[in-house]
């Protein structure tokens, strides 16, 4: 396949539409836990509530009510469990290594047998790295908590809500009780589970080993964009920077200018609005409004960091880190996919 063909399959924009609901479900979910710190004057700890809304409504396959409330409860639960414990792995980087490798090697091991399971064990992994990134976590536990349960009452309230008034078609949900069964009985090679570990782990320990301040970036970046086809996570990796880049630039132009938190978590009602809809064209396009409302969330944690720590360009650094990671990763299994993309630019005279 030529260059220019493997960039069209990263960039191609889907025209299919995005149904309105999901993208009231999607703003509702992440803004509602910001509005009540507001008033509670919690809106540091009310920003973890919002990221939990986002990883949820991420982890909502829109399947029948019941099934799907559900799958719900049970990714509450082992995103709170996980958060949980890597506040209280908080400094200590070999416990958290051992818990990465893990933790890594379900992913991978999960990447292959559909969307449900493995989107479960992903952002269990990233919660876990979350968690374990700042002792702030570890003291302040329980009001996090307390605000990670609201976003999920809130998003249950809105499901139900939104379910019952537009009445909209459902998607089949593959059983994740029957997914891990077939994964149990199946004998698949352990290869790329391991090298998902492997290179997890290590990037973990270069990135604490030279002080970097934000490895769970990294690292989390690079749990995303490895797939089991390795030409799909090259794609993954491209589309993952790209989007970045775009919506930190923008997330960052705005922060120099407006701090006032009402205008931000209007903002942040605007992008998660869009997100469900820039999600179906193109993970690319999806990935600029989540970078946008991440560095959005993170100005109620750290108030002026953008301008002040140049959040942004690490926030950029970190990313594409993490992207070339999985792009190495990616190689290391299929070492043979450098050939196929440099042989048709020999050909040419």
């Amino acid at each position: 396949m030529a260059l220019k063909e493997h960039i069209d399959n990263t960039f191609r924009i889907d025209p299919g539409p995005t149904p309105i609901f999901k993208m009231a479900l999607s703003s509702l979910s992440m803004t509602v836990p910001l509005i009540i710190g507001y008033f509670n004057n919690h809106l540091f700890i009310s920003m973890i509530g919002a990221l939990v809304g986002l990883l949820i409504y991420l982890n909502d396959h829109f399947g029948s009510f019941a099934v799907r409330i559900k799958h719900l409860i049970a990714a509450f639960l082992f995103l709170t469990l996980a958060f949980a414990v890597g506040a209280y792995c908080a400094g200590n980087n070999v416990v958290i290594i051992i818990v990465l490798f893990i933790l890594s090697f379900l992913v991978g091991k999960s990447k292959d047998y559909g969307v449900e399971l493995e989107k479960i064990m992903l952002f269990v992994a990233l919660q876990f790295l979350t968690g374990s990134s700042s002792q702030i976590y570890k003291t302040e536990l329980l009001p996090l908590l307390g605000y990670v349960s609201i976003a999920f009452l809130n998003y249950l309230f809105w499901v139900t809500f939104i379910f019952v008034i537009v009445k909209h078609p459902v998607s089949p949900m593959i059983s994740k009780r029957e997914t891990i069964k077939k994964i149990m009985s199946q004998n698949k090679t352990l290869k790329f589970p391991l090298v998902c570990a492997i290179f997890a782990c290590l990037g973990y320990f270069a990135a604490t080993f030279y002080d970097v301040s934000h490895p769970y970036w990294i690292i989390g970046t690079y749990l995303i964009v490895i797939l089991p086809d390795s030409y799909q996570s090259i794609y993954k990796s491209g589309q993952r920077l790209c989007g970045t880049i775009i919506g930190v630039v923008l997330a960052s132009i705005i922060l120099t200018y407006i701090h006032d938190p009402r205008i931000i978590m209007a903002l942040i009602f605007f992008f998660s609005f869009f997100m469900p809809d820039g999600i179906a064209k193109n993970y690319w396009v999806g990935n600029v409004y989540i970078a946008a409302l991440i560095m959005l969330f993170l100005e109620f944690g750290i108030p002026n960091s953008t301008v002040a720590e140049h959040l942004g360009f690490w926030r950029i650094v970190d990313i594409g880190i993490g992207s070339l990671l999985g792009v190495i990763a990616a190689l290391w299994i299929r070492p043979e996919l450098i050939r196929d993309v440099i042989r048709p630019l020999r050909k040419r005279p």
